[in-house]
Protein backbone atom coordinates (compact mmCIF):
# COMPACT_ATOMS: atom_id res chain seq x y z
CA UNK A 1 0.00 0.00 0.00
CA UNK A 2 1.54 3.37 -1.01
CA UNK A 3 2.75 5.61 1.80
CA UNK A 4 0.44 8.58 2.33
CA UNK A 5 2.40 11.82 2.22
CA UNK A 6 1.04 15.02 3.74
CA UNK A 7 1.18 18.31 1.86
CA UNK A 8 3.75 19.57 4.40
CA UNK A 9 6.24 16.93 3.37
CA UNK A 10 5.34 16.59 -0.27
CA UNK A 11 8.27 16.19 -2.59
CA UNK A 12 8.41 15.82 -6.36
CA UNK A 13 11.02 13.57 -7.92
CA UNK A 14 12.46 14.06 -11.40
CA UNK A 15 14.10 10.94 -12.80
CA UNK A 16 17.16 11.49 -15.00
CA UNK A 17 18.73 8.99 -17.38
CA UNK A 18 20.81 11.51 -19.35
CA UNK A 19 22.08 15.02 -18.68
CA UNK A 20 19.66 16.23 -21.37
CA UNK A 21 16.76 15.44 -19.04
CA UNK A 22 17.94 18.20 -16.68
CA UNK A 23 17.22 20.73 -19.44
CA UNK A 24 13.77 19.20 -19.87
CA UNK A 25 13.02 19.56 -16.16
CA UNK A 26 14.79 22.64 -14.82
CA UNK A 27 12.17 25.27 -15.64
CA UNK A 28 9.46 23.10 -14.07
CA UNK A 29 11.65 22.52 -11.02
CA UNK A 30 12.37 26.23 -10.63
CA UNK A 31 8.68 27.09 -10.72
CA UNK A 32 7.86 24.38 -8.15
CA UNK A 33 10.64 25.51 -5.78
CA UNK A 34 9.29 29.06 -6.07
CA UNK A 35 5.94 27.64 -4.89
CA UNK A 36 7.65 26.07 -1.86
CA UNK A 37 7.55 22.50 -3.19
CA UNK A 38 10.53 20.26 -2.44
CA UNK A 39 12.19 18.76 -5.53
CA UNK A 40 14.67 15.92 -5.97
CA UNK A 41 16.65 15.01 -9.05
CA UNK A 42 16.85 11.21 -9.05
CA UNK A 43 19.86 9.88 -10.95
CA UNK A 44 19.25 6.49 -12.50
CA UNK A 45 22.48 4.79 -11.43
CA UNK A 46 21.44 1.29 -12.49
CA UNK A 47 22.04 1.92 -16.20
CA UNK A 48 25.29 2.08 -18.21
CA UNK A 49 28.17 3.58 -16.23
CA UNK A 50 29.00 6.06 -19.01
CA UNK A 51 25.57 7.69 -18.70
CA UNK A 52 25.80 7.75 -14.89
CA UNK A 53 29.26 9.32 -14.87
CA UNK A 54 28.14 11.98 -17.33
CA UNK A 55 25.11 12.87 -15.20
CA UNK A 56 27.10 13.00 -11.96
CA UNK A 57 29.80 15.16 -13.51
CA UNK A 58 27.23 17.50 -15.02
CA UNK A 59 25.16 17.83 -11.85
CA UNK A 60 28.36 18.69 -10.00
CA UNK A 61 28.23 22.00 -11.89
CA UNK A 62 24.61 22.71 -10.94
CA UNK A 63 23.74 25.02 -8.05
CA UNK A 64 20.00 25.46 -7.61
CA UNK A 65 19.02 26.39 -4.02
CA UNK A 66 16.51 23.89 -2.67
CA UNK A 67 17.20 21.21 -5.30
CA UNK A 68 18.47 17.90 -3.94
CA UNK A 69 20.10 14.97 -5.72
CA UNK A 70 19.35 11.30 -5.05
CA UNK A 71 20.44 7.96 -6.51
CA UNK A 72 17.68 5.71 -7.80
CA UNK A 73 19.33 2.67 -6.17
CA UNK A 74 19.07 4.43 -2.80
CA UNK A 75 15.46 5.45 -3.39
CA UNK A 76 14.54 1.85 -4.22
CA UNK A 77 16.55 0.41 -1.34
CA UNK A 78 14.91 2.63 1.25
CA UNK A 79 11.48 2.39 -0.41
CA UNK A 80 11.15 6.15 -0.59
CA UNK A 81 7.79 7.26 -1.93
CA UNK A 82 7.37 10.63 -3.66
CA UNK A 83 4.24 12.73 -3.89
CA UNK A 84 4.81 12.79 -7.64
CA UNK A 85 7.42 11.35 -9.99
CA UNK A 86 8.18 13.10 -13.27
CA UNK A 87 9.74 11.02 -16.04
CA UNK A 88 10.27 11.47 -19.79
CA UNK A 89 9.03 7.95 -20.53
CA UNK A 90 7.71 4.88 -18.72
CA UNK A 91 10.11 2.94 -16.50
CA UNK A 92 8.49 -0.08 -14.79
CA UNK A 93 10.88 -0.13 -11.82
CA UNK A 94 9.89 3.44 -10.97
CA UNK A 95 6.17 2.71 -10.53
CA UNK A 96 6.32 2.03 -6.80
CA UNK A 97 8.24 5.14 -5.79
CA UNK A 98 5.35 7.54 -6.32
CA UNK A 99 1.58 7.75 -6.01
CA UNK A 100 1.28 10.16 -8.96
CA UNK A 101 3.17 9.80 -12.24
CA UNK A 102 3.64 12.64 -14.71
CA UNK A 103 5.28 12.37 -18.11
CA UNK A 104 7.05 15.31 -19.68
CA UNK A 105 7.07 14.81 -23.43
CA UNK A 106 10.57 15.85 -24.51
CA UNK A 107 10.54 15.41 -28.27
CA UNK A 108 8.39 14.93 -31.35
CA UNK A 109 10.22 12.26 -33.35
CA UNK A 110 9.58 8.51 -33.67
CA UNK A 111 5.83 8.07 -33.26
CA UNK A 112 5.94 4.31 -32.69
CA UNK A 113 7.78 4.89 -29.43
CA UNK A 114 6.62 8.35 -28.41
CA UNK A 115 2.93 7.46 -28.61
CA UNK A 116 3.19 3.84 -27.43
CA UNK A 117 0.58 2.19 -25.19
CA UNK A 118 2.63 2.75 -22.00
CA UNK A 119 1.51 6.40 -22.02
CA UNK A 120 -1.80 5.22 -20.54
CA UNK A 121 0.00 4.37 -17.29
CA UNK A 122 0.54 8.06 -16.52
CA UNK A 123 -1.80 10.22 -14.45
CA UNK A 124 -0.82 13.30 -16.48
CA UNK A 125 1.11 13.82 -19.70
CA UNK A 126 2.55 17.27 -20.35
CA UNK A 127 2.57 17.97 -24.09
CA UNK A 128 4.15 20.70 -26.17
CA UNK A 129 1.08 21.27 -28.27
CA UNK A 130 -2.08 19.90 -29.86
CA UNK A 131 -0.48 17.46 -32.29
CA UNK A 132 0.88 15.22 -29.51
CA UNK A 133 -2.28 15.66 -27.44
CA UNK A 134 -4.41 14.37 -30.31
CA UNK A 135 -2.01 11.59 -31.25
CA UNK A 136 -1.91 10.17 -27.73
CA UNK A 137 -5.73 10.15 -27.59
CA UNK A 138 -5.76 10.19 -23.79
CA UNK A 139 -7.89 13.26 -23.18
CA UNK A 140 -8.25 12.76 -19.42
CA UNK A 141 -4.50 12.68 -18.84
CA UNK A 142 -3.12 15.04 -21.47
CA UNK A 143 -2.29 18.66 -20.63
CA UNK A 144 -0.95 21.07 -23.25
CA UNK A 145 1.62 23.29 -21.51
CA UNK A 146 4.15 24.22 -24.21
CA UNK A 147 7.82 23.27 -24.25
CA UNK A 148 9.39 24.00 -20.83
CA UNK A 149 12.91 23.61 -22.19
CA UNK A 150 12.34 26.49 -24.61
CA UNK A 151 11.45 28.90 -21.80
CA UNK A 152 15.15 29.69 -21.59
CA UNK A 153 15.19 30.59 -25.31
CA UNK A 154 12.17 32.85 -25.15
CA UNK A 155 13.29 34.57 -21.96
CA UNK A 156 16.92 34.86 -23.15
CA UNK A 157 18.05 33.05 -20.00
CA UNK A 158 20.71 30.83 -21.49
CA UNK A 159 24.45 31.08 -21.69
CA UNK A 160 25.46 32.64 -24.98
CA UNK A 161 29.00 31.35 -24.61
CA UNK A 162 30.08 28.65 -27.03
CA UNK A 163 32.38 25.84 -25.88
CA UNK A 164 35.94 27.12 -25.65
CA UNK A 165 37.17 25.01 -28.57
CA UNK A 166 34.58 26.45 -30.97
CA UNK A 167 35.79 29.41 -32.99
CA UNK A 168 33.50 31.18 -35.46
CA UNK A 169 34.78 32.87 -38.59
CA UNK A 170 32.72 35.93 -39.58
CA UNK A 171 33.26 35.33 -43.30
CA UNK A 172 32.09 31.71 -43.09
CA UNK A 173 28.45 30.71 -42.61
CA UNK A 174 27.96 28.40 -39.62
CA UNK A 175 26.39 24.96 -40.12
CA UNK A 176 25.11 23.19 -37.02
CA UNK A 177 24.97 19.44 -37.72
CA UNK A 178 22.77 17.50 -35.26
CA UNK A 179 22.39 13.85 -36.28
CA UNK A 180 20.40 11.25 -34.39
CA UNK A 181 21.92 7.89 -33.37
CA UNK A 182 21.43 4.31 -34.51
CA UNK A 183 20.30 3.12 -37.92
CA UNK A 184 18.48 6.37 -38.63
CA UNK A 185 21.66 8.40 -38.18
CA UNK A 186 23.16 10.14 -41.19
CA UNK A 187 26.67 9.95 -39.72
CA UNK A 188 27.95 6.89 -41.65
CA UNK A 189 26.46 8.20 -44.91
CA UNK A 190 27.28 11.90 -44.69
CA UNK A 191 30.01 12.76 -42.18
CA UNK A 192 32.90 12.50 -44.64
CA UNK A 193 31.01 14.55 -47.23
CA UNK A 194 30.20 17.24 -44.67
CA UNK A 195 33.84 17.36 -43.66
CA UNK A 196 34.71 18.48 -47.19
CA UNK A 197 32.74 21.68 -46.62
CA UNK A 198 35.00 22.79 -43.77
CA UNK A 199 36.97 25.22 -45.94
CA UNK A 200 33.76 27.08 -46.86
CA UNK A 201 31.71 26.77 -43.68
CA UNK A 202 32.25 26.56 -39.95
CA UNK A 203 30.73 23.17 -39.15
CA UNK A 204 29.72 22.41 -35.57
CA UNK A 205 28.57 18.86 -34.81
CA UNK A 206 26.22 18.38 -31.85
CA UNK A 207 26.31 14.66 -31.13
CA UNK A 208 23.40 12.69 -29.69
CA UNK A 209 24.10 11.17 -26.27
CA UNK A 210 23.36 7.76 -27.79
CA UNK A 211 26.29 8.23 -30.17
CA UNK A 212 28.52 9.27 -27.29
CA UNK A 213 27.80 6.44 -24.87
CA UNK A 214 26.39 3.39 -26.64
CA UNK A 215 28.96 0.72 -27.47
CA UNK A 216 27.29 -0.06 -30.79
CA UNK A 217 27.82 3.58 -31.80
CA UNK A 218 31.62 3.52 -31.49
CA UNK A 219 32.22 3.51 -35.25
CA UNK A 220 29.97 6.51 -35.79
CA UNK A 221 31.70 8.34 -32.96
CA UNK A 222 35.12 7.62 -34.47
CA UNK A 223 33.94 8.83 -37.88
CA UNK A 224 32.59 12.07 -36.43
CA UNK A 225 35.88 12.74 -34.65
CA UNK A 226 37.87 11.91 -37.77
CA UNK A 227 36.09 14.16 -40.25
CA UNK A 228 34.68 16.99 -38.12
CA UNK A 229 36.71 19.34 -35.97
CA UNK A 230 34.11 21.15 -33.88
CA UNK A 231 32.29 18.48 -31.90
CA UNK A 232 30.01 19.37 -28.97
CA UNK A 233 29.31 16.62 -26.45
CA UNK A 234 26.99 18.26 -23.91
CA UNK A 235 23.71 20.16 -23.88
CA UNK A 236 24.75 23.23 -21.92
CA UNK A 237 25.31 25.30 -25.06
CA UNK A 238 22.40 24.07 -27.21
CA UNK A 239 20.68 27.45 -27.42
CA UNK A 240 23.97 29.27 -27.96
CA UNK A 241 24.63 26.89 -30.86
CA UNK A 242 21.18 27.52 -32.32
CA UNK A 243 21.68 31.23 -31.89
CA UNK A 244 24.90 31.30 -33.93
CA UNK A 245 23.83 28.82 -36.63
CA UNK A 246 23.03 30.08 -40.11
CA UNK A 247 21.77 26.60 -41.03
CA UNK A 248 20.86 23.48 -39.07
CA UNK A 249 21.49 20.13 -40.75
CA UNK A 250 19.85 17.00 -39.36
CA UNK A 251 18.32 13.67 -40.36
CA UNK A 252 15.68 11.85 -38.30
CA UNK A 253 16.26 13.64 -35.02
CA UNK A 254 13.77 15.43 -32.81
CA UNK A 255 16.25 18.31 -32.89
CA UNK A 256 14.68 19.22 -36.24
CA UNK A 257 11.77 20.72 -34.32
CA UNK A 258 14.02 22.62 -31.92
CA UNK A 259 15.60 24.25 -34.96
CA UNK A 260 12.20 25.00 -36.52
CA UNK A 261 10.98 26.51 -33.28
CA UNK A 262 14.12 28.67 -33.16
CA UNK A 263 13.23 29.83 -36.71
CA UNK A 264 16.39 28.43 -38.27
CA UNK A 265 16.93 27.30 -41.83
CA UNK A 266 16.83 23.52 -41.59
CA UNK A 267 18.17 21.05 -44.15
CA UNK A 268 17.53 17.32 -43.83
CA UNK A 269 19.78 14.52 -45.04
CA UNK A 270 18.69 11.22 -46.55
CA UNK A 271 20.42 8.31 -48.23
CA UNK A 272 19.76 5.19 -50.28
CA UNK A 273 17.52 2.67 -48.53
CA UNK A 274 16.73 4.98 -45.61
CA UNK A 275 13.07 4.49 -46.45
CA UNK A 276 13.42 0.75 -45.76
CA UNK A 277 13.97 1.57 -42.08
CA UNK A 278 10.50 3.10 -41.84
CA UNK A 279 8.60 -0.11 -42.60
CA UNK A 280 7.83 -3.35 -40.77
CA UNK A 281 8.92 -2.04 -37.34
CA UNK A 282 12.57 -1.79 -38.38
CA UNK A 283 12.86 1.41 -36.35
CA UNK A 284 10.70 3.54 -34.05
CA UNK A 285 10.01 5.85 -36.97
CA UNK A 286 7.43 5.43 -39.74
CA UNK A 287 6.49 7.46 -42.78
CA UNK A 288 3.76 9.04 -40.62
CA UNK A 289 6.14 10.27 -37.90
CA UNK A 290 6.62 14.05 -37.70
CA UNK A 291 10.32 13.84 -38.57
CA UNK A 292 9.33 12.12 -41.84
CA UNK A 293 6.29 14.24 -42.62
CA UNK A 294 8.33 17.42 -42.20
CA UNK A 295 10.41 16.38 -45.22
CA UNK A 296 7.50 17.63 -47.32
CA UNK A 297 8.25 21.15 -46.12
CA UNK A 298 12.02 21.19 -45.61
CA UNK A 299 14.79 20.76 -48.19
CA UNK A 300 15.82 17.09 -48.24
CA UNK A 301 19.33 16.43 -49.57
CA UNK A 302 20.18 13.07 -51.11
CA UNK A 303 23.62 14.09 -52.34
CA UNK A 304 26.14 16.94 -52.25
CA UNK A 305 24.62 18.64 -55.29
CA UNK A 306 21.32 18.88 -53.42
CA UNK A 307 23.04 20.16 -50.29
CA UNK A 308 24.97 22.85 -52.13
CA UNK A 309 21.77 23.96 -53.83
CA UNK A 310 20.00 24.31 -50.48
CA UNK A 311 22.97 26.26 -49.08
CA UNK A 312 23.02 28.68 -52.00
CA UNK A 313 22.02 32.29 -51.44
CA UNK A 314 19.13 32.12 -53.91
CA UNK A 315 17.36 29.09 -52.42
CA UNK A 316 13.69 30.14 -51.85
CA UNK A 317 13.37 29.65 -48.09
CA UNK A 318 10.33 31.93 -47.93
CA UNK A 319 8.09 29.51 -49.87
CA UNK A 320 7.12 27.36 -46.86
CA UNK A 321 7.29 30.08 -44.20
CA UNK A 322 3.57 30.00 -43.35
CA UNK A 323 3.52 26.20 -43.10
CA UNK A 324 6.51 26.24 -40.77
CA UNK A 325 4.84 28.86 -38.59
CA UNK A 326 1.91 26.46 -38.27
CA UNK A 327 4.32 23.67 -37.23
CA UNK A 328 5.79 25.92 -34.52
CA UNK A 329 2.45 26.36 -32.78
CA UNK A 330 0.73 23.07 -33.63
CA UNK A 331 3.73 20.82 -32.94
CA UNK A 332 6.63 22.63 -31.21
CA UNK A 333 4.96 24.85 -28.61
CA UNK A 334 1.34 25.95 -28.39
CA UNK A 335 2.30 29.18 -26.61
CA UNK A 336 5.97 30.05 -27.19
CA UNK A 337 5.69 32.60 -24.39
CA UNK A 338 8.38 31.40 -21.97
CA UNK A 339 5.86 30.21 -19.37
CA UNK A 340 5.61 26.48 -20.16
CA UNK A 341 7.55 25.49 -17.03
CA UNK A 342 5.15 27.48 -14.86
CA UNK A 343 2.09 25.87 -16.49
CA UNK A 344 3.61 22.41 -15.95
CA UNK A 345 4.44 23.24 -12.33
CA UNK A 346 0.89 24.41 -11.67
CA UNK A 347 -0.49 21.06 -12.85
CA UNK A 348 1.94 19.16 -10.60
CA UNK A 349 1.28 21.51 -7.68
CA UNK A 350 -2.48 21.02 -7.95
CA UNK A 351 -2.16 17.25 -8.36
CA UNK A 352 -0.04 16.92 -5.20
CA UNK A 353 -2.13 19.32 -3.10
CA UNK A 354 -5.16 17.05 -2.97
Amino acid sequence: MPLKISNKTRCVGFLMETSFHYDVYINIITALINKGVLCDIIINDIIEAEYVNNMVNFLGTVNVPGLRFMLLSSVLKHQKVYSCLVTPYYLPYAEKISRIHVRTVYGLAKNEWNHAAWNAKYDYILCYSHYTARALNLAAQVKVVGNPRFDAWHNKKYSQELPSHISLTPKKPTLLYAPTYGELSSLPHWVEKLGRLSSEYTIICKLHHGTLYRKEEQQNLKAARRFLKNIVTDNTSTFALLDCADYVISDNSGFIFDAINAEKRVILLSWDKMGDLLTKNKSFSTSESPEQQIRKLLPDARDMADLRNFLSEDYPWHENASDLNFIRTEYCDAFNDGNAGLRAAEIIDEATSA
